[in-house]
C-alpha cells in the first residue's frame, strides 16, 4: 500500500503464507486483466480463474471489486514511486550540467511511463469517476513532479530569467504533457504513437534546456 495514499481500500490483508501467496495472486490477476483488457470491465470470477484462487477468498479480503481495483492501484503507484525514485538518483549522479539533465532526465522518464503505459491507461480511465483514485494518483504525480523540479532549479545559473519556478514548471509541464499524450495516457488515446519516438525524446530535452536559457523576447 502506498504510505502516502489519501484512502484506504477495505482489504484485509494477510501477513505470511499461502494466504499471503493467495492475496498476492488476486492483485496481479487483477492488474493482468486491467492491462490485457485496458479497461475494468473485468469480473470477479475472472479474477478467480485467472489467479487460480476461489471468489470465497476474493470476498474474504475484499468488500467489492472497487476494492480490489483500489489495491491494485495503490500496488502499482507504489511500484512506481520506488522505481523512479531511483531512476532519479541515477539521473542526478550522471547529470553536471543542465543539458545532461535533460537529455538523462527525459529519457529515463519517458522509457518508464512507456514501461507502465499498459497499467496506467485502465487506471486513468478509472480515475475520471472515482475520486479516491484521481486523489492519490495526482498525489504520487505531484510529489514526483516536486522532487523534479528541485533538481531542474539546481542548474539555474545557467537560466537566463529570473523567474526559475515559473520556467521549470512550464519546463517540465511540457516533457509529461508531451510523453503522455504520445503514449495515449488521459485523455487523448487516439493520439498514440504519432510520430518517432526517438526524435521527440531528443527534441523534448533539447527544446527544454534552451527554454530554460533563452533571454526574455524583446517588444
Amino acid at each position: 500500500m502506498n504510505k502516502h495514499a489519501p484512502f484506504a481500500p477495505a482489504t484485509r490483508e494477510p501477513q505470511q503464507g499461502r494466504s499471503r501467496a493467495s492475496y498476492e495472486r488476486m492483485l496481479a490477476a487483477a492488474e493482468k486483466l486491467m492491462v490485457k483488457r485496458g479497461n475494468d470491465e473485468f469480473t470477479l470470477t475472472e479474477v478467480a480463474k485467472t489467479g487460480k484462487v476461489s471468489i470465497g477468498s476474493i470476498y474474504l479480503r475484499f468488500d467489492s471489486k472497487d476494492d480490489l481495483i483500489r489495491a491494485v492501484h495503490a500496488r502499482v503507484l507504489t511500484r512506481i514511486d520506488e522505481d523512479q525514485a531511483t531512476m532519479m538518483d541515477a539521473v542526478v549522479a550522471r547529470s553536471p550540467t543542465l543539458d545532461s539533465f535533460m537529455r538523462n532526465f527525459v529519457e529515463a522518464f519517458a522509457e518508464s511511463l512507456r514501461g507502465y503505459s499498459p497499467v496506467l491507461r485502465p487506471m486513468m480511465l478509472r480515475a475520471v469517476h472515482d475520486s479516491a483514485l484521481s486523489g492519490v494518483g495526482k498525489s504520487s504525480a505531484d510529489r514526483f513532479g516536486e522532487k523534479v523540479k528541485r533538481e531542474i532549479l539546481a542548474f539555474s545559473a545557467e537560466f537566463a530569467r529570473a523567474d526559475h519556478q515559473r520556467l521549470v514548471d512550464n519546463a517540465f509541464h511540457v516533457i509529461y504533457a508531451t510523453i503522455a499524450r504520445f503514449l495515449g495516457l488521459g485523455s487523448s488515446p487516439e493520439s498514440a504513437n504519432e510520430g518517432n519516438w526517438e526524435e521527440l525524446k531528443e527534441d523534448l530535452a533539447t527544446m527544454c534546456a534552451a527554454f530554460l536559457r533563452a533571454p526574455a523576447l524583446r517588444a
